[in-house]
C-alpha cells in the first residue's frame, strides 16, 4: 500500500514536469523572415522584415496586405553585430532568426564586406545556411516592404519563393545561402547573385501600381567581392554557358527586316562545354553549345525545321559572343572561365591570373558552335 502512495506521487510529479512551463505564443515572438545589410561610410546598416503570423494563420483564404502587416527594423553599428543589437534595443520582446528565407545585399555590402557578414550572422547558430540571397542596387527599406498581387500572402511573394516563377520563366537563377559561401570559399569561384528590385510598370490595380518583387540582372561575385552587375541583353550568354538549371526561357529570332520576331522558341536544357588553348597573345576559349527547344510561336514562310535551328543557333552564337565583350570591357568574367583554368588548368591560372592584373584582357573567344534541337517539329507540317 505504502509503495502504491509513493509511485502515485511520483506520477504526479512527472506529469507536472512534463509541462511546457516557458512556451510562449506565436503572436509573442517576433520572427524575422528576410534580413537587409548594408555598408556604407565604415557603418553597418541592419533591416529586418517582421511578418504578423497569427493573421496570417487565422486566414483561411487569401492574406490581404492589411492582415499580414510588415514591419521593418533599422539598426545601425559600427560592426554587424552591434546593428544586430540596435534593432534588439526597440523589439519590444523576444526576436528570432529561425525564420529567416531570404537575405538581401546592398552593392556597397557586395563589394566589400562578405566574409566579415557571414562570420557574424552564422556565429549566433539560428541562421541556416537554406534562404534564398539577393543583391540589390534599391533603397532596402522599400525593397523589403512589397506587395503581392490578388491579396496572397507575402509569404508566397517571388523574393521568398523564387523558383515557381523560375521554372516557368528562368531570366535570372536563383542561389541560396549555401552556394554562395562554397564561391567564398573556393579561390577564382564564380557565383551568379541575383539581383531585385521593386520596379513595377506591368501589373496596376486601378490607378496604382504596387511595388512587386523583381529580379532585374546578377551580380558576379568571385573572391569574396562583386565585380559588377549584368543586366539586360549583357546577361543573354551567361544563359547558356554559366547557368545550372535553365527549365524555359524564350528566344525571338528575328528576320530580315528584324521589326518583328519571326521565330520564337521556348529553350530549356543548355550545356556548354569549354575548351582552353593557350598562345602568347593569352588564353582562348572555344565553345560548344547544345540547346533544346519548342516552336512557340513560326511567322515564317514555310521554312524547314533544319532552317529553323540553323537561324536560332545564329542568334544564341551572337548573343554568346556580345555578352563576352561586353563583360570583358568592363572587367566581369560572368562565364567562369578563371574559374575553369583553375580547374582544367592550374598553370596556366598561375601564369595568367594569379601573377597579372586585369587578365581578362589577354581572353580571347575563339570558336562558338551552338547546336539547337527543336523538339516539337515534327507537329508541324513545312515545306523543304
Amino acid at each position: 500500500m505504502r509503495w502504491a502512495c509513493v509511485s502515485s506521487i511520483l506520477a504526479v510529479c512527472v506529469m507536472l514536469l512534463t509541462g511546457c512551463w516557458d512556451s510562449k505564443e506565436v503572436q509573442s515572438i517576433n520572427f524575422i523572415t528576410a534580413i537587409g545589410i548594408d555598408y556604407s561610410d565604415n557603418q553597418y546598416t541592419t533591416y529586418a522584415q517582421l511578418i504578423d503570423f497569427s493573421s496570417i494563420a487565422k486566414q483561411e483564404g487569401p492574406t490581404p496586405r492589411e492582415g499580414s502587416q510588415i514591419w521593418i527594423g533599422r539598426g545601425t553599428g559600427t560592426t554587424l553585430s552591434m546593428a544586430i543589437n540596435d534593432l534588439y534595443e526597440t523589439s519590444q520582446q523576444q526576436t528570432l532568426w529561425t525564420h529567416v528565407k531570404a537575405i538581401v545585399l546592398s552593392k556597397s555590402a557586395l563589394e566589400a564586406r562578405l566574409e566579415d557578414i557571414f562570420d557574424t550572422l552564422l556565429h549566433s547558430g539560428q541562421l541556416r545556411y537554406t534562404p534564398w540571397i539577393y543583391g540589390t542596387d534599391q533603397d532596402m527599406s522599400t525593397l523589403l516592404s512589397p506587395s503581392a498581387i490578388l491579396n496572397q500572402s507575402t509569404q508566397t511573394i517571388e523574393l521568398f519563393e523564387p523558383m515557381r516563377l523560375y521554372r516557368q520563366h528562368s531570366g535570372y537563377e536563383p542561389i541560396r545561402l549555401h552556394q554562395l559561401l562554397d564561391s567564398l570559399r573556393e579561390p577564382s569561384s564564380v557565383v551568379l547573385l541575383p539581383s531585385v528590385s521593386t520596379k513595377n510598370q506591368t501589373w496596376h490595380n486601378g490607378e496604382k501600381t504596387p511595388p512587386l518583387i523583381r529580379m532585374d540582372g546578377f551580380y558576379v561575385v568571385s573572391n569574396g567581392k562583386s565585380q559588377g552587375k549584368v543586366s539586360g541583353a549583357e546577361a543573354d550568354g551567361t544563359r547558356y554557358v554559366n547557368y545550372d538549371h535553365v527549365y524555359q526561357y524564350p528566344l525571338y529570332v528575328y528576320g530580315k527586316h528584324g521589326d518583328a520576331p519571326d521565330l520564337t522558341l521556348n529553350l530549356h536544357k543548355p550545356k556548354t562545354r569549354i575548351k582552353a588553348k593557350k598562345s602568347t597573345h593569352g588564353i582562348t576559349f572555344d565553345l560548344v553549345t547544345s540547346v533544346k527547344g519548342t516552336i512557340s510561336e513560326d511567322h515564317g514562310s514555310y521554312r524547314s525545321p533544319r532552317v529553323m535551328e540553323q537561324e536560332a543557333s545564329k542568334q544564341i552564337e551572337a548573343q554568346i559572343r556580345s555578352t563576352f565583350a561586353k563583360s570583358q570591357a568592363r572587367n566581369i568574367d560572368s562565364y567562369g572561365l578563371v574559374e575553369h583554368l583553375y580547374r582544367h588548368h592550374p598553370d596556366w591560372w598561375k601564369e595568367e591570373i594569379a601573377r597579372r592584373d586585369k587578365s581578362l584582357a589577354r581572353f580571347q573567344l575563339g570558336k562558338v558552335e551552338v547546336n539547337v534541337n527543336i523538339l516539337n517539329a515534327s507537329t508541324y507540317k513545312y515545306g523543304e
